[in-house]
């Protein structure tokens, strides 16, 4: 007979604990994740990519957000199995498809057979992402057409960060060069960006490690896990870089294959009010990215077809 008002108690205790956690809940954040790129798997340069899943597993990363190039013949089904089978199940993977992954109509219809979409985002917490296409047939380097429009649409959404993801960079270590082919396009997509608050910008293709800053706006480009070395500083080794949310920021940490720190830079935005859901360029300017110790300039490539 006692046994009715303890379940009532205890009934009381469970939602309002649900009412207590509910705000928190849905404020969660993608608190650790991984950002690769240029994997190459299938190529006969080494490719490293099993190497830095076993890393990270090791560091308990289960989300995974490559920059491109995943494998190194466009439309090989084998070499996909391949790099699915290395990410491994338990890992949760989002991608921006590179020029090897994507070449033309044939091994666009093979990467949809292996992914839902040509481009997609989606978000966790306060923090937006989003994965571009530079490989569209006919549309390769650039950003435009029912992609950009539903860019915009993407970008116009209040979230306090937004992280773009992309194979071709804007801004490549090397001139006419990736999005720099059509500078025009390429500036106007920096103007979206500015304009709508983005706070990262990641990019593959040139093989090698870089970083620098743009009207408020992080332009990364991440190192090689694959594929064949340029010469210079930042080219002769294989990274990846580990993002971490940390209270009201992010921390990106560059690392090679031994594990040692490479570079390391925080992400902060300021939180968004009513009255501005995105900073202007004037507010993006004084948007915090900062980096932990400065990085050199990286040695530009050769100008050489990839």
């Amino acid at each position: 007979m006692r046994s009715r008002p303890t379940r009532t108690i205890t009934l009381w205790v469970i939602l309002t604990a649900l009412v207590l956690l509910a705000p928190c809940l849905a404020l969660a954040q993608l608190d650790r994740f991984a950002i690769v790129s240029d994997t190459h798997v299938g190529s006969p340069n080494h490719s490293v990519y099993p190497e830095v899943i076993s890393m990270l597993d090791e560091d308990g990363i289960d989300v995974v957000m490559h920059a491109g190039d995943a494998i190194n013949s466009p439309g090989d089904v084998s070499e996909w199995e391949k790099f699915l089978e290395i990410t491994g199940p338990d890992k949760t993977l989002h991608l921006a498809p590179g020029n090897h992954d994507i070449n033309g109509k044939s091994s666009l219809e093979t990467y949809l057979h292996f992914f839902d979409a040509p481009y997609s985002s989606f978000s966790e917490g306060d923090t937006l992402f989003v994965f571009l296409n530079t490989e569209l047939p006919g549309q390769e380097s650039r950003i435009e057409g029912a992609q950009l429009a539903w860019l915009e649409s993407e970008l116009a959404k209040p979230f306090r960060y937004k992280f773009i993801f992309l194979h071709e960079p804007l801004f490549p270590a090397m001139p006419r060069h990736g999005l720099d082919r059509h500078k025009a396009q390429r500036d106007e997509l920096h103007r979206l960006f500015v304009r709508c608050g983005v706070a990262l910008v990641v990019a593959g293709h040139d093989h090698l490690y870089e970083r620098k800053a743009r009207d408020g706006v992080l332009y990364i480009i991440c190192g090689r896990a694959g594929g064949r070395a340029w010469p210079g500083r930042n080219g002769n080794s294989f990274s990846y870089i580990v993002a971490e949310r940390t209270g009201d920021l992010y921390r990106l940490t560059v690392r090679d294959l031994e594990g040692t720190v490479k570079d390391s830079i925080k992400v902060a935005r300021p939180p968004l009010t009513e009255s501005t859901q995105a900073p202007g360029e004037d507010e993006a300017e004084k948007s915090a990215v900062q980096a932990a110790e400065p990085l050199p300039a990286a040695e530009p490539p050769p100008a050489a077809a990839k």
